[in-house]
């Protein structure tokens, strides 16, 4: 039974997101995407133009999970500061093993791949991490400004430290670093943001 036209863009981005995540924007063809989306090339034509503007798209659906599966979902939730950052620490993509074939699509490496890909690509990676650095940053302004956070932090270096700790932790899992490694990194971090409660 033919699925629903409504549902074919959906399905043409996440076959590319998960594609891209997989072998790289280069080595991924449109009749590989075709193939795994099942959808016909003039439907993909009609909702894309190029292969480029099918990447944009895979990009912000990468976000979209983020925002709502990943670890960007605890900045949205009420709570702690530390008890929302801890939560984001534990669902790092490396951390935890895979939960689905959308999970894939947000390990490191498909940023790094498509970011090396097209300028268009790193431009739009870089605003999006902008706007989640922003939003870590300002839920920890408001951490310190309720007093759950100590008030002698600075809640920029500690969006930093964390970002770039969490990045960290994420590209050595790629890389194969042993998982104790990233369990003792892991451990360190949350160790450190508890001893950040006021």
């Amino acid at each position: 039974m033919p699925r629903p036209p409504s549902d074919a863009r959906k399905r043409i981005v996440e076959a590319a997101l998960a594609l891209f995540a997989a072998r790289g924007y280069h080595n991924t063809g449109i009749a590989d995407i075709l193939k795994a989306s099942g959808v016909k090339r003039g439907t993909l034509y009609h909702h894309f133009s190029s292969k480029k503007e099918l990447g944009l798209a895979a990009i912000d659906e990468m976000a979209r999970l983020l925002g709502e599966r990943g670890t960007a979902r605890h900045l949205r939730t009420d709570g702690h500061p530390i008890d929302r950052m801890l939560k984001m620490i534990d669902d790092l993509p490396g951390m935890e093993r895979a939960k689905g074939r959308w999970f894939e699509a947000l390990t490191p490496s498909i940023a790094v791949y498509l970011g090396a890909a097209e300028p268009e690509f790193r431009e739009r990676l870089s605003t999006l991490y902008a706007e989640r650095i922003a939003q870590l940053e300002a839920m920890l302004r408001r951490g310190v400004a309720e007093g759950q956070i100590v008030d002698t932090i600075d809640p920029r270096a500690l969006t930093c430290l964390f970002a770039v700790t969490c990045e960290g932790v994420q590209f050595t899992s790629v890389l194969g670093l042993p998982q104790a490694v990233l369990d003792d990194t892991r451990v360190l971090l949350k160790e450190y943001l508890n001893s950040l409660r006021a």
